[in-house]
């Protein structure tokens, strides 16, 4: 049986999820730790490792939301680990400027300590996602 904590770690995770689709940055934003460590695959357009909300803001979130039309990050499953959520899905939209649709499939890692994300981890296939940006 899960913990009330556990629990509420993926009611946290599931709310940053509908808030972010619903065009809410605020709440992702309000939700990720000062120090969080946010790491995109290396190979995609916006791979990295990035320190602080801000960082994440300006090299993953404000990017992509300009690369792709009608943007979401659907997700079919929370995976309980108590203070890590695990997160499947997948990615969908449409490239502003070359018209590919986007459908890639990823997991996501998210950390929390204390109702804050501290860590996250993006996992999804690169080559798929960067062939949206192909003419």
């Amino acid at each position: 049986m899960a913990s009330a904590a556990a629990k509420s770690n993926v009611e946290l995770v599931e709310r940053v999820y509908d808030a972010f689709n619903e065009g809410d940055i605020d709440t992702p934003m309000a939700t990720m730790a000062e120090d969080i460590e946010w790491i995109e695959p290396e190979g995609d357009i916006y791979g990295g490792t990035y320190h602080g909300p801000e960082e994440v803001l300006n090299n993953v979130f404000t990017p992509c939301l300009e690369d792709f039309e009608d943007f979401q990050v659907d997700t079919d499953e929370f995976i309980d680990g108590g203070d890590t959520i695990v997160v499947l899905g997948t990615f969908h939209g449409m490239h502003r400027t070359t018209g590919k649709p986007l459908a890639v499939p990823f997991a996501h890692v998210c950390e929390l300590e204390d109702g804050r994300m501290t860590r996250f981890i993006d996992h999804l296939d690169t080559v798929l996602w960067n062939e949206t940006y192909e003419a």
